[in-house]
């Protein structure tokens, strides 16, 4: 499971902040280059109660006129020890920060891969993962999800 690759459309809102784990995902500007893997710290954390199923983040891009973007593939990097960590194909509402370049698609619906989360029945405390994101526009991001069961 490992190396498992989920191919599925994004374009929504991270985890109403994940981009929680970074930052929304999207198109590069034109004539804006980016690196091919970004490993900043990318960071999500989460609570959650045990046995329960926990939504971390949406991962998406944008087009300029607010369609969706190109596919992205997830590769997870690192399994959760304590879990399960799935991905599923939804819609959700892109939501970006006011000076964010694509901040005009705030509010529109779009398709999106959702992250989810759920611990193994009795176990409490810390569950680490990490995982790769491919945006198909010359952008690769690994975020570490760190989420704390009680």
């Amino acid at each position: 499971m490992h190396d498992l690759v989920f191919r599925t459309a994004l374009y929504t809102a991270v985890l109403g902040a994940v981009v929680a784990i970074g930052a929304p995902c999207q198109a590069a500007p034109k004539g804006k280059q980016i690196a091919a893997l970004d490993t900043t710290n990318a960071e999500v954390r989460r609570s959650v109660f045990s046995g329960n199923e926990l939504r971390l983040t949406y991962f998406y891009t944008v087009n300029s006129d607010c369609s969706s973007g190109p596919l992205v593939d997830v590769r997870i990097v690192k399994p959760p020890a304590n879990g399960e960590l799935s991905f599923q194909e939804l819609r959700s509402r892109v939501e970006f920060k006011k000076d964010h370049f694509r901040a005009h698609c705030n509010g529109k619906l779009v398709d999106a891969i959702g992250a989810f989360y759920t611990s193994r029945d009795n176990f409490t405390g810390t569950d680490k993962m990490q995982i790769e994101v491919d945006y198909k526009t010359g952008f690769v991001r690994r975020y570490s999800l760190i989420i704390d069961v009680r």
